[in-house]
């Protein structure tokens, strides 16, 4: 079933409602029969059930899983170790006790909505055939009633009979239109609470890589909370990048990298050296960043405020409060794309945030971060311009200077190609979320532009979780907005300033 299918049900409809009387004879006939040619809506009751069945199967499973490990939590079984090896028992129970509650969350109501879905598909399946059946009967009827010539037949021809089939077909296209808009909206809910599970899964793990599996668990849970599906320091597209890039490392690099997260302090450390190596610096980059913030690796506020310029209520630190705002420069795209930068390349982040030098208070304040933080915004949003804006002295910049940016800036990092795509109606917006959500969901920020009353602003799309996205204003603060809100055409959050309409996004190629 298509939306075309749906909107040929509802043209019919109109044909249908309109054919009565004498001289509706024939078009009767030939609403009936093309609603009645319109393919039903599909879908197979038994396969939907095993689905539902062993959902349910995998979901007891984990859970049993989930009691095995709560119990070695519980009864603290790293304490029959000591030392490091204690620490990293520790760590691992820790993380393997996310991962499965995660996977407990992520099944969650999975069997049901199946099962809701099924039922629906049954209910609507045995009401579609019949009124498809009608139609087809309707049109046998009322196409006896009508000459060659596709003239009413008045010798054929039966008021009272016409009466009960009009009456019939209205029925029937109504019962055809009702159903497969049921199905429409119901396989779309169930698609995008698919997409939301698929990619908490796809959050917490990470595939070929050198390490053990009990490694990679505890890196892909690091700064993970299950109970609010947080995926932690590490993305999905940055834990496959830094899967690959380990792998790919020459014998002696590999090596250094592994002496590297043996030496981190906590999961964290850890997560943020390979974050490093997925931003594509080499060994002895991450070899340089790890010095910088190996005094402060056990200490997660301390790396939030510093590496995450998303993690705005992190705590106390040089970028804290208002400190990743544009303030009244016209810098919206440079500083959105500097800002999205800064949270997929932590040595970059750590360089706007210290100078370089945590811990000095010259370089590692508030006040020389905002330098940095301005100087950057300008050098870039200089940069991204043409001669012409220059000498017109026009402000801001365009939705190509916006993709050009965020492919030197966050792509070059990231292994993306950005495209700008234009959102012309709540039609266009509804299409482009589930490309929107797929990317953000491997870890992708998505450049958004909005407008209205002749002013535009751009945004960043950070997060989504359940029927919200999460936006970054390059005014100094992130917030929670519904889906529906973004097709409706109103992501201020009720802000009259903010320019509220989405009118195009920044997508990286290869996503959703």
């Amino acid at each position: 079933m298509t939306d075309e299918d749906l909107r040929a049900l509802r043209h019919e409809q109109g044909n249908i409602r309109a054919a009565y009387g004498l001289w509706g004879t024939d078009e009767l006939t030939a609403g009936c029969r093309a609603g009645a040619r319109v393919p039903g809506f599909g879908g197979d009751p038994g396969t939907l059930d095993d689905i539902a069945r062993n959902l349910t199967e995998v979901r007891r499973i984990t859970a049993l899983a989930g009691e095995v490990v709560g119990d070695l939590r519980d009864r603290g079984v790293a304490a029959g170790w000591a030392g490091d090896t204690q620490v990293e028992a520790a760590e691992a129970v820790e993380a393997l006790f996310s991962a499965v509650h995660g996977l407990l969350d992520t099944l969650g109501d999975l069997p049901a909505r199946v099962d809701a879905y099924r039922m629906m598909i049954e209910r609507w399946g045995n009401t579609d055939l019949a009124a498809t059946e009608d139609l087809n009967d309707v049109a046998a009827h009322a196409a006896r009633m009508t000459a060659l010539n596709r003239l009413p037949d008045p010798s054929d021809y039966d008021a009272g009979l016409m009466a009960v089939l009009h009456e019939r077909a209205m029925r029937s296209i109504n019962d055809r239109v009702t159903g497969h808009h049921a199905i429409t909206e119901a396989g779309r809910d169930l698609a995008s609470h698919l997409r939301d599970r698929a990619a908490q899964a796809r959050a917490r793990r990470m595939a070929g890589s050198p390490l053990s599996a009990l490694d990679e668990v505890v890196l892909t849970e690091a700064g993970s909370d299950w109970r609010s599906a947080d995926p932690g320091v590490l993305t999905p597209s940055q834990a496959e990048r830094a899967a690959a890039a380990l792998d790919r490392l020459e014998a002696a690099d590999r090596r250094a990298m592994i002496d590297l997260l043996r030496s981190a302090v906590s999961p964290e450390q850890r997560a943020h050296l390979m974050k490093a190596l997925a931003a594509g610096y080499p060994v002895e980059e991450v070899a340089e960043f790890n010095g910088l913030i190996a005094g402060h690796g056990d200490d997660g506020p301390w790396l939030a405020a510093r590496l995450g310029p998303f993690d705005m209520d992190s705590g106390p630190g040089p970028a804290a409060g208002p400190g990743w705002s544009q303030e009244q420069l016209p810098t919206c795209v440079a500083a959105s794309t500097v800002a999205a930068r800064a949270a997929v390349d932590p040595i970059y982040a750590l360089q706007l945030t210290t100078g370089g030098r945590p811990g000095d208070p010259a370089y590692d304040s508030p006040a020389a971060f905002r330098e940095r933080w301005r100087a950057e915004q300008l050098r870039i949003y200089d940069d991204g311009r043409d001669l012409v804006q220059k000498i017109a002295g026009t402000d801001g910049m365009t939705s190509g200077q916006s993709a050009a940016i965020a492919d030197e800036q966050i792509g070059t990092r990231t292994g993306v190609v950005y495209a700008n795509a234009d959102m012309d109606s709540a039609d266009g917006r509804a299409g482009m979320l589930p490309r929107i959500e797929a990317a953000v969901d491997d870890g992708h920020p998505v450049p958004v532009t909005t407008r209205s009353d002749g002013t535009a602003h751009q945004l960043m799309i950070i997060g989504h979780q359940g029927g919200e996205l999460q936006i970054y204003n390059p005014w100094g603060y992130t917030y929670w907005v519904s889906e529906d809100a973004f097709t409706d055409g109103d992501i201020s959050n009720g802000d009259p300033g903010l320019p509220r309409t989405p009118t195009s996004v920044r997508l990286p190629d290869g996503v959703g």
